[in-house]
């Protein structure tokens, strides 16, 4: 097993997927810091899950890339890659904790992480942005 990335640390998606195939845990991206800070992965999964994916304010990560590759094909076209889009502009998530949580297939290792609120994320655009005068 690799190193899991500890709380704190700020782990670019693409990473945090890959964590997530090869080392078989859960991973859970929160969209809302409050939600995220306040209560815990057990109770959110069941909270959440008879709610649509695409008004939850958390996802499995897989879900989470479902959901934006199909976002971006209705804005970009049937070309539109989001692995591509996040390969040329990484985003990160912030770990938050890790833990073991009890799934249907038995004990599974997670790490519950936050992303950052789509006003950040253009902030960061913009901080990155070239050629404005």
């Amino acid at each position: 097993m690799t190193t899991l990335p500890v709380p704190g640390e700020q782990i670019d998606l693409l990473l945090l997927r890959e964590i997530r195939q090869r080392e078989r845990i859960n991973v859970y991206l929160y969209m809302d810091e409050e939600i995220a800070k306040n209560s815990n992965v057990t109770d959110d999964v069941e909270k959440y899950r008879m709610t649509d994916p695409d008004f939850r304010p958390v996802l499995e990560i897989e879900d989470w890339f479902k959901i934006m590759q199909k976002q971006l094909k209705q804005i970009e076209g049937p070309c539109a890659n989001v692995e591509r889009m996040l390969t040329e502009k990484p985003l990160s998530a912030e770990v938050l904790e890790t833990g073991v949580i009890l799934t249907a297939v038995g004990e599974r290792p997670y790490i519950k992480a936050l992303l950052p609120y789509l006003d950040e994320m253009e902030e960061i655009e913009v901080r990155n942005a070239t050629g404005f005068k």
